[in-house]
């Protein structure tokens, strides 16, 4: 592989100390966003082999950010919801693009200003959002294993609810205190509510805030608004891989159906794609990089 410009930098935004990485020197940016309970450091392979391919005079720069309240980045200073992270991203992007153009002075090398959106998980939550409130902002929008579709709570959940309120009152008895921390950990493993056990503080507070959202009537308005750079519908990719079990293929299916409501795109056909990768999982940006960056860099190129 070529030498790739490779930078972790920090910068404040709303007195928030906020780590990111920035791979690549070229003048179209990509914003990557993490999952939950991961950080910027998950993605640094995928950057890598995004930024191997040449779509003809095209060159990128991609910023990941560690979230706040992940990584090296500060906590908010109260529980968040997604369009606090919606809001965090736009004035990011802002700072981005306009210390680059004023360090440059060529105000024509970012002449639009527009980004390609990348969400992984929960980062797919809030680029859902933010295609919805600020279309006019994206190039182009990939979501893999993306979350936001509200299902009714499992058998597993109902229980894990109905242990944990349960759980406090025979747990603070003094001769079980010292067990609680154990039983806990065993629970929320046996219903998959480890990212709620992993988190303390205004993070465990977010991720409530985060989870109860359901984002489907926003997917609709990622196809109903202009956005893409001709000024039609927001060109959009959903990678999925196939043995994911935190978001199912069903849920890509309804983002695709919701997304594609409106119709095709602006550059023709339809507007959203859908590719699956067969031996993948949740984890598969960082799982099967150079797969997921070749299907992501194709579409780009088909896009532009």
């Amino acid at each position: 592989m070529n030498y790739v410009k490779f930078e972790e930098k920090q910068i404040l935004i709303d007195g928030l100390k906020i780590n990111y990485k920035q791979i690549g020197d070229g003048n179209i940016p990509i914003i990557l966003l993490h999952g939950w309970g991961v950080s910027s450091d998950k993605y640094t392979e995928t950057a890598k082999e995004l930024l191997r391919f040449t779509i003809y005079d095209l060159r990128f720069t991609i910023f990941i950010p560690d979230l706040p309240g992940f990584g090296k980045s500060d906590n908010p200073p109260e529980a968040w919801e997604v369009n606090d992270y919606v809001e965090f991203i736009r004035e990011f992007m802002q700072v981005q693009l306009g210390s680059r153009a004023s360090k440059s002075n060529l105000e024509a090398e970012l002449p639009s200003k527009k980004i390609i959106l990348i969400g992984h998980s929960f980062g797919g939550r809030i680029a859902i959002k933010f295609a919805a409130k600020y279309p006019e902002k994206l190039k182009a929008l990939i979501l893999t294993g993306a979350a936001g579709i509200k299902h009714p709570p499992t058998i597993k959940q109902k229980l894990f609810f109905a242990l944990a309120k349960g759980g406090k009152v025979i747990f603070s008895l003094p001769l079980l205190n010292y067990l609680q921390n154990s039983a806990q950990k065993l629970l929320y493993r046996l219903v998959r509510e480890k990212d709620y056990y992993q988190t303390e503080g205004v993070m465990r507070e977010t991720f409530k805030k985060i989870i109860a959202k359901d984002l489907t009537p926003f997917l609709e308005k990622i196809s109903a608004c202009g956005g893409s750079a001709e000024g039609g519908k927001t060109p959009t990719l959903l990678v999925w891989g196939a043995k994911d079990h935190s978001t199912p293929l069903s849920d890509a299916y309804i983002m695709k159906e919701k997304i594609s409501a409106f119709g095709g795109s602006a550059v023709g056909g339809e507007n959203c794609k859908f590719k699956i990768i067969f031996n993948a999982d949740h984890r598969l940006p960082y799982q099967e990089p150079q797969e997921f960056a070749k299907i992501v860099m194709e579409f780009i190129k088909k896009s532009r």
